[in-house]
């Protein structure tokens, strides 16, 4: 186990990059890489503080997209943090080509790509970033109790403080978990459904445009069994030819391989969950955090390291650990 010293753990939004050695940090706007190989190292600050504001604003969303085709480990990063009464504010930065894999001490603040989002009471719940592509839901309150819910998709490198390039689904109320997919392709997960969708076409908007967009219908979906996903509960997705998409996704009952086709979707069990409530208020999971080989599994007093084979999907190929957790909060 290895212990990271942050100034403002508890605020901190997190971010492992693959690879599992580049820690990112982000609490009010800057973003702080730690060295995981390394614990005992300072952070290095990548992205600076945002100057254009008058206090800093906590990050609320911290959303990373490794680049596929380097030779090094490169990566754009995008830290959302919201404004209040103005809407959330993007950052997005390309961290410098070698530098992080080759020489992490050297490594200077970043200048970054600003934008920000459409201006109005809003929050935003959730962000990706993939390419040239910054998608975001936003709740944006309208008048009393009235609220509209909206899936925001920009051409982030053509998107600044004054105008925007982007694209707008309507969406329903309830939490969600978007990740952007290649070819204009966008995957919505929401209670235990897994929906894909075709990104609407793009539109180039002013700021205080507040263009509601409309309903999108899937075109691939598939419902997991159990009633919700945990929090943290999805892998990356494997990107497969012929239109196919290929997950790890954690519900109240288990933990399911899942494969999204044009012609088929099916769902398979790789470990199963057996005592975890259907009511998220009566939760006993507090995080997850899977992946392809492995998944953590954080309750109030445990942490469950899951470890399964994705070729044979038998109980037989999956293992468990048990180990003490304890919160110092």
């Amino acid at each position: 186990m290895a212990t990271v010293q942050h100034a403002d753990a508890e605020h901190a939004q997190l971010h492992i990059v693959e690879g599992g050695r580049w820690l990112l940090t982000s609490v009010d706007g800057s973003v702080t890489v730690y060295d995981l190989d390394h614990p005992n190292h300072r952070g290095q600050a990548i992205i600076p503080q945002y100057t254009g504001m008058a206090a800093p604003e906590r990050t609320t969303h911290l959303s990373v997209d490794v680049l596929r085709n380097t030779s090094t480990l490169t990566f754009n990063m995008a830290v959302s943090q919201h404004r209040r009464g103005m809407g959330s504010l993007a950052i997005i930065c390309s961290a410098p080509d070698g530098l992080l894999a080759i020489r992490p001490r050297t490594m200077r603040p970043q200048p970054g790509h600003t934008f920000g989002g459409t201006l109005g009471n809003s929050k935003c719940t959730t962000a990706d970033l993939r390419d040239r592509h910054y998608v975001k839901r936003v709740e944006y309150h309208v008048e009393d109790h009235t609220y509209v819910d909206l899936i925001e998709i920009y051409v982030w490198e053509e998107s600044n403080l004054h105008q925007h390039e982007k694209s707008v689904i309507t969406d329903t109320i309830g939490r969600a978990t978007l990740r952007l997919l290649p070819d204009g392709r966008l995957m919505v997960l929401r209670i235990a459904g897994i929906n894909i969708y075709e990104i609407p076409p793009f539109a180039t908007v002013p700021v205080f445009d507040r263009y509601q967009g409309s309903r999108a219908a899937p075109v691939m979906s598939v419902l997991l069994p159990g009633r919700r996903l945990l929090d943290g509960g999805v892998s990356s997705i494997l990107v497969q030819p012929s239109d196919t998409y290929s997950l790890i996704a954690c519900t109240n009952t288990g933990i399911y391989m899942v494969t999204l086709s044009a012609t088929a979707s099916h769902v398979r069990l790789l470990h199963a969950i057996t005592d975890e409530h259907d009511d998220p208020s009566f939760s006993r999971l507090d995080a997850t955090h899977m992946g392809w080989r492995r998944a953590y599994l954080v309750d109030y007093k445990y942490a469950l390291a899951v470890s399964y084979d994705i070729e044979e999907g038998h109980r037989a190929g999956v293992s468990g650990s048990c180990a003490p957790f304890f919160d110092d909060g």
